[in-house]
């Protein structure tokens, strides 16, 4: 997609910048579904969300038992769980129109609401598990939208298989 029409013209469009890939990526994680349908069809914003999915997996939180969990090996187990449940859900859908890149980059720009996971190290620990039940909730809800609005599903549907595959690649790491 190398022009956009723009009022009946064609107009160039160059590869956006990190900040218009921000603005993009917050704007898809509050519902809007012409945020998603742009990040699904404009490839040049790849580079820029991978570029905040490792930014924001990055970030340090502190985790239910109050202490700060940031390592290596827990920013390389975050990537390896996202892409899993990514792509279990690509495996998932039942409309294979948009490429694997196209999903993928939709379910990294949700990933943007990492940032909110800093208030971790304002809120008191008995209020952890409530905030990120609803942080949990909050990203599921978005997956939801998306797959249903992907695949053109119903939210029933699109809510059990988004919660299988959850539950699915939660429950890997303590098999193997």
């Amino acid at each position: 997609m190398s022009s956009l029409l723009m009022n009946g013209k064609k107009v160039k469009a160059g590869f956006p910048t990190l900040l218009q890939t921000i603005k993009l990526s917050f704007k898809a994680s509050f519902f809007d579904e012409k945020g998603l349908l742009f990040l699904l069809l404009n490839n040049k914003h790849t580079f820029n969300l991978i570029t905040i999915f490792l930014f924001m997996i990055s970030l340090p939180v502190r985790g239910l038992d109050g202490k700060v969990s940031y390592s290596i090996g827990h920013i390389i187990e975050t990537v390896l769980l996202t892409l899993f449940f990514i792509g279990f859900l690509y495996f998932l859908s039942p409309n294979k129109k948009f490429g694997f890149l196209a999903f993928l980059r939709v379910f990294m720009a949700y990933e943007s609401i990492d940032i909110f996971a800093i208030v971790s190290f304002i809120i008191p620990i008995s209020f952890l598990s409530i905030f990120y039940a609803l942080h949990i909730g909050w990203y599921l809800s978005l997956a939801v939208f998306a797959y249903s609005k992907i695949n053109r599903l119903n939210y029933i549907y699109s809510t059990i298989n988004v919660l299988l595959v959850f539950f699915i690649v939660n429950l890997l790491p303590s098999i193997l």
